[in-house]
């Protein structure tokens, strides 16, 4: 089906219109536009893709207008990436990238949230209050409302630039099997982040408290590079060692029914991948 919805879409600009407007439009489809004019970006570069772009917003745009933002927010940033990516050919630069776009999406959605945003924070404050009063020994004891927002502003940014990401992943993947067979998967395997900068992004990880304020906010984002280059790492050793998609489902698996122990090693082996270049070091299976 994806593969259907790909070809429609580089059959013609008015398919690709007919497709980006209408997910745009439907609640909860608008990375489907966006991955639309991320494969119109890669494919026939940044002049076609702003024609699609545009007929995508219109909608996106009045999404905004009745308070909610992550439709323009996902498409813009998409288009923006696989602009980035069509430029350098790095997997390495887009995952650099995400955190900047990271920081100005999460004060874009914050402004754009408004009230409903202040909803959520009421809402979790008093389930944290209710839930402290129930418990002295809680771990959300002494939680204020500030921390309590920015925790909320840093899931609700992870989750949009997640967006953004698999958005143009889905894109490269849509180009790769219409014009380059298993570019995408080869290109994903090989990911691996600088060394400086995975070291950076570890250090503030354990110490950014220290030596930032506010990190609440931006520990899920700063997590995302280092989570995208572990499962690239796993699937590029199961990949060379042949071991089957087994493997893959057990490691999705584990992220479901143990989110923090699982994202904690895979923050781990892409720190060492980036030290070490652990791929180039296992044997290839037979």
């Amino acid at each position: 089906m994806m593969r259907t919805l790909a070809d429609v879409i580089m059959k013609g600009r008015n398919q690709a219109i007919m497709v980006v407007v209408i997910a745009a439009m439907l609640p909860l489809l608008y990375w489907v536009s966006a991955a639309a004019v991320s494969l119109i970006t890669l494919r026939r570069g940044v002049s076609d893709a702003l024609k699609i772009l545009i007929w995508a917003l219109l909608p996106a745009f009045a999404w905004v207008l009745s308070g909610d933002p992550s439709a323009a927010v996902v498409i813009v940033s998409s288009f923006l990436l696989a602009t980035l990516l069509r430029t350098t050919a790095s997997w390495q630069q887009v995952l650099i990238t995400i955190i900047p776009i990271g920081i100005l999406v999460s004060y874009l959605l914050e402004l754009g949230l408004g009230s409903l945003l202040d909803q959520i924070v009421e809402v979790a404050s008093q389930l944290v209050t209710q839930r402290s009063a129930a418990n002295s020994a809680s771990a959300l004891n002494g939680f204020s409302e500030d921390n309590i927002r920015n925790l909320i502003l840093g899931a609700i940014t992870a989750f949009h630039v997640a967006v953004m990401l698999g958005c143009l992943m889905l894109a490269r993947s849509w180009q790769a099997g219409l014009y380059n067979p298993g570019g995408f998967q080869q290109e994903f395997h090989s990911l691996r982040l600088p060394i400086v900068f995975a070291v950076v992004l570890v250090i503030l990880l354990v110490a950014g408290n220290a030596l930032l304020p506010n990190m609440s906010r931006w520990y899920a984002l700063l997590l995302l590079p280092l989570l995208v280059a572990g499962i690239a790492l796993i699937h590029g050793v199961v990949a060379k060692r042949s071991l089957g998609k087994t493997w893959l489902v057990v490691l999705y698996l584990s992220l479901v029914f143990m989110g923090p122990y699982v994202v904690t090693l895979l923050v781990i082996l892409a720190l060492i991948d980036a030290l070490l270049d652990l791929r180039a070091r296992i044997p290839a299976g037979n």
